[in-house]
């Protein structure tokens, strides 16, 4: 008997699975969901803490809080008064280019001139302003202005002790100081003439919050910093970047859920 020949069997196509338009896209959305996210962190998280202080500016007194940084400062284009300052024993008189007087960071007189030196007399604090002598007491209270219309020789260059007398220097020559008689003596005896120091911090921030005022306060710095205002024209442009940026976030992030949703559901 002869074989019949088998003939194979038809091989059954496998369907075709569609792929979606979504799909295609799932990976470019998912590498560019991981970048953007990682660049607008820093610029969120400055956006987001900046809101915060904003909402509770008036709890943290914000308003009235000057800022003190000379950096900050200097960013916003606000000049720091200078200062020069004399120790006299335990307290500080300092002078700035505004020619205001302050004795301990607090400001007391309008001083004639620049400060040129501080000393101490029968009980007094003696300021040398260039034009005049201003005798202060311990609780910052101006007694006497003395100038030339007392006698005094000016321009003032310094004050100090000339042996046991109060003494002034003007045009490189010594002068004895009598403040009761209002007396100028001139002298060749060489004085012990104050010399400027460094204030100490605490004094120096009074100072500046006495020259400052509310020129500048940590709610304005606040309020630019979460506007971006802070760095000009590009900071504004780099917020608004990182808002397009979250919109991409969102948009990305909601596609890929979306998609995963719909292949568990298949």
């Amino acid at each position: 008997m002869s074989s019949k020949p088998v003939s194979p069997k038809p091989q059954t196509q496998q369907p075709r699975v569609k792929t979606s338009r979504l799909h295609c896209w799932r990976p470019f959305f998912w590498r560019w969901h991981r970048r953007i996210g990682l660049s607008a962190a820093v610029v969120v998280v400055l956006v987001s803490i900046s809101g915060i202080l904003l909402n509770h500016t008036s709890e943290l007194a914000l308003g009235k809080s000057p800022v003190r940084q000379a950096w900050l400062l200097n960013h916003y284009g606000v000049a720091l008064p200078k200062l020069v300052s004399y120790q006299v024993g335990d307290r500080w008189l300092s002078g700035d280019d505004h020619q205001y007087l302050y004795l301990d960071g607090q400001q007391i007189a309008y001083c004639s001139g620049s400060l040129v030196g501080g000393a101490a007399t029968e009980g007094l604090l003696v300021a040398a302003c260039s034009n005049e002598l201003i005798l202060v007491t311990a609780a910052g209270e101006v007694v006497e202005r003395l100038g030339a219309t007392y006698g005094l020789p000016t321009p003032l260059a310094a004050v100090g002790q000339c042996g046991d007398v109060l003494c002034v220097s003007s045009e490189g020559q010594s002068w004895s100081a009598d403040l009761q008689q209002l007396e100028w003596r001139e002298i060749s005896s060489p004085g012990h003439w104050s010399q400027p120091s460094p204030l100490p911090a605490l004094v120096r921030a009074k100072v500046l919050d006495a020259q400052l005022g509310s020129d500048l306060s940590w709610e304005r710095v606040v309020q630019d910093l979460h506007s971006g205002r802070i760095l000009g024209k590009w900071g504004v442009w780099l917020v608004d970047l990182a808002a397009l940026f979250l919109l991409f976030l969102s948009l990305s992030g909601f596609l890929l859920w979306y998609q995963q949703t719909r292949r568990r559901r298949k």
